[in-house]
């Protein structure tokens, strides 16, 4: 075919493509086989492969493995690094409470939240990094480098005396290192679970659920018992035995088309992503809020016990381990965007709902009960969505940018409601904090409905 021809044939496909919307679907049923393939080869070039979902992911003959016993494995170890990874950070409201009651009683509390801040930017911003090194080495040793580093982190926070010491060490180290077995594996597993990504992301994410709950507990046990620097050095030892030893079942699968570029930008471009994108910033950033700052409203506005406080923490972690299996479960069936604006709104109605206008324990328990159904789950479906538009061969580089979206709205939301607290709340009226997080899922649930719209109007198709 010479170029002319070539040109022709390409403004014949154009031309196709800007009549699709108008051409009843039953019409296109009975396109040429042959030219819809000529016009799919001449199309490859016009779009980047970043936008495009592969038929044939990977080419590592491994197949028959996949939404088999060795797929659920691999998801398992996905899960166990959860608990080490998000479940920790989701237990950080037991330091924060005893940072703010206690060891830095005379440090505002705005200060003090940088630890947790700085902890949960890092986890996420390093998911770029997480994303262009995961296409250069073999996932296992990334994952026990950097569970080694995780536990090494933990016991230097357990020598350090001030906050700029924690900040660096329970915040920076810990954080960074963390990034690499939590983006791992979460997006690994899909590598070799196709029919049911949903539920195997709700098993991984359970992970985060079940690990904060232990951690929790295990904390509040360690610091009443042996003191907080102790409790420091027996999480780090559990990290570094754990997840070194689990590091080798986080196998990655080598993807049919590789990428030409190790950081490929081209995603910026394409609206969808712009979309989840700013949509994952508002629903992200006011994720940690409960986490963070129910244990000392517990304390310092019901009047209630240190340990009820740790107990709102626990509620939020085994909540969100039967909300992850949910949403899971109907996300497979209904569509991960059509549950993902659902989950939202609710964890949205659990700040502007219940904890904003009812000043006692119940309301509390049911505010963080639904936030942990709804609000937990929102980073898995948020994942399943990117898998469904772009294929999961380089989830772990395209996730890795959306959770870099993260790590900027974490410290912006976490740092804003702790300086509300501080300076509008005089550190006891918590209105401020929880309206603005509330109002943040809001435009979140707003976002993803514009996407929904945009993808479909039709409200019955599975998205």
């Amino acid at each position: 075919m010479t170029a002319q021809e070539s040109l022709k044939s390409l403004e014949s496909c154009n031309s196709k493509d800007s009549n699709d919307s108008t051409t009843p679907y039953s019409s296109t049923k009975h396109l040429n086989s042959t030219t819809a393939s000529h016009c799919s080869k001449l199309g490859e070039s016009k779009g980047d492969a970043l936008t495009k979902q592969p038929t044939n992911e990977f080419d590592d003959g491994q197949s028959d493995r996949e939404d088999g016993w060795f797929g659920w494995s691999v998801t398992a170890a996905g899960c166990i690094m959860g608990m080490l990874t998000l479940g920790v950070t989701r237990a950080h409201g037991v330091y924060q409470e005893h940072y703010v009651l206690n060891e830095f009683a005379s440090t505002p509390s705005a200060t003090i939240a940088w630890i947790g801040s700085v902890q949960n930017m890092m986890l996420n911003l390093c998911g770029v990094v997480v994303g262009v090194l995961s296409q250069m080495y073999d996932s296992r040793i990334l994952c026990a480098v950097s569970a080694f580093s995780m536990g090494v982190a933990f016991i230097l926070a357990s020598f350090s005396t001030e906050i700029w010491q924690l900040v660096l060490t329970q915040g920076v180290l810990y954080g960074g290192a963390a990034s690499f077995p939590y983006i791992l594996g979460v997006t690994v597993p899909l590598h070799w679970i196709k029919k049911r990504r949903g539920l195997a992301l709700a098993v991984v994410y359970m992970g985060s659920g079940v690990g904060g709950m232990w951690v929790s507990l295990l904390t509040t046990a360690c610091i009443d018992r042996f003191g907080r620097a102790w409790s420091h050095r027996i999480l780090g030892l559990i990290m570094i035995a754990v997840g070194v030893g689990l590091a080798p079942l986080v196998i990655s699968r080598r993807p049919a088309k590789r990428p030409t570029r190790l950081l490929d930008l081209s995603v910026f471009r394409d609206w969808r992503f712009l979309l989840i994108a700013g949509g994952s910033f508002f629903a992200m950033g006011p994720n940690t809020v409960p986490y963070m700052l129910m244990p000392t409203y517990v304390a310092q506005v019901l009047k209630e016990g240190t340990k009820l406080g740790s107990l709102v923490v626990t509620i939020i972690n085994v909540s969100g381990i039967f909300g992850r299996f949910a949403a899971g479960v109907l996300s497979d069936k209904l569509g991960p965007m059509n549950m993902l604006i659902v989950w939202v709104a609710l964890a949205a109605y659990s700040q502007l709902g219940i904890w904003l206008p009812f000043e006692n324990v119940r309301a509390v328990v049911a505010s963080a009960a639904l936030f942990g159904v709804t609000g937990a789950s929102i980073v898995g479906m948020i994942l399943n969505a990117l898998a469904t538009v772009y294929g999961v061969t380089r989830i772990t580089y395209i996730s890795g940018l959306i959770y870099m979206t993260y790590s900027v709205a974490s410290l912006v939301v976490v740092q804003t409601s702790s300086l509300m607290l501080d300076t509008v709340g005089h550190g006891k009226v918590y209105t401020w904090p929880i309206v603005y997080s509330g109002l943040l899922l809001v435009v979140a649930a707003l976002i993803f409905l514009a996407l929904r719209i945009r993808m479909s109007p039709r409200i019955l198709d599975k998205l």
